[in-house]
C-alpha cells in the first residue's frame, strides 16, 4: 500500500542519513501526496499514474503554491518512485515526464547608493594603502557600469582595444563576434588616468597582473 511504501522510504531516507529538516520537508511533502492520492481512490503504489501526479501538482498550484513550492514537491515525488524501482516495487516512474513550473528568475542588482558607497570607497583608499589595486578596482566598477560589458569580456581586454581618440571599446562578445561600443567621457577619462598610472609605476596590467591585459 501507498501508505507503508511512503514510510518505507522515511525509513530509507534516515539510514542514508539526511538533514532532520529534509526528512521533515519528504514527510510533510510526501504525507499532502498520499492524501490526495487516497481521496481520489488511489491506495496502491502500482496504481498511481502520470495523470494522478500531474493532478496533484495543479491541486498545489491552485492552493497557492508557487513554482518553487510545487518544483520541490514533485521532486519529493520522484525520489520516492524513484526508491519504488530500486526496491523493485514498480518498473516505471510516474512522475519522471511531469515537467517542472516555470520559475521566474530575480536578479539582485546594486543600487546607485550601493554603487556610490562603493566608488567612495575605493577613492578614500587611493590616497592611502594598496593605492595600484583601489586605482584598478576603481576602474573596473566605472569600465563596467559605462559600458555593459561582460566580466569575460574585460578580463581579456587590452590597451590596444580602446580607442582613446574616437571613444570606442572593441571586444569579443557572443559567439566571439567582435564588437565596437562607444564609451563615455567619463569612461574614457578614467581609463586614460588609470592608463597613466600605470605607465607611470612600470605596470603593464590594464585589469590583470601580467602582460598587458584588462583584468
Amino acid at each position: 500500500m501507498l501508505k507503508f511504501a511512503l514510510q518505507e522510504f522515511l525509513d530509507d531516507r534516515e539510514f542514508k542519513n539526511v538533514t532532520p529538516n529534509t526528512l521533515e520537508n519528504y514527510k510533510i511533502m510526501l504525507n499532502l501526496f498520499l492524501d490526495f492520492c487516497v481521496e481520489n481512490g488511489v491506495v496502491n503504489v502500482q496504481d498511481v499514474t502520470p495523470n494522478i501526479v500531474k493532478k496533484f501538482i495543479l491541486h498545489s498550484q491552485k492552493k497557492g503554491n508557487n513554482a518553487s513550492s510545487t518544483n520541490s514537491k514533485l521532486q519529493r515525488i520522484r525520489a520516492f518512485f524513484n526508491y519504488m524501482i530500486e526496491i523493485e516495487v514498480i518498473e516505471k516512474n510516474p512522475a519522471s515526464k511531469i515537467p517542472k513550473a516555470k520559475q521566474d528568475i530575480r536578479i539582485e542588482v546594486f543600487t546607485d547608493y550601493h554603487i556610490k558607497q562603493m566608488l567612495n570607497y575605493y577613492r578614500r583608499i587611493k590616497q592611502r594603502e594598496k593605492v595600484f589595486w583601489a586605482y584598478r578596482d576603481h576602474t573596473i566598477i566605472v569600465t563596467l557600469l559605462g559600458t555593459g560589458i561582460r566580466l569575460s569580456e574585460l578580463t581579456s581586454m587590452k590597451w590596444s582595444d580602446i580607442d582613446f581618440k574616437n571613444q570606442t571599446l572593441s571586444v569579443f562578445g557572443k559567439n566571439r563576434k567582435l564588437e565596437t561600443i562607444p564609451i563615455t567621457e567619463k569612461v574614457i577619462k578614467e581609463l586614460s588616468a588609470y592608463k597613466t598610472y600605470c605607465e607611470q609605476y612600470q605596470r603593464n596590467a590594464t585589469f590583470k597582473s601580467k602582460d598587458d591585459r584588462c583584468l
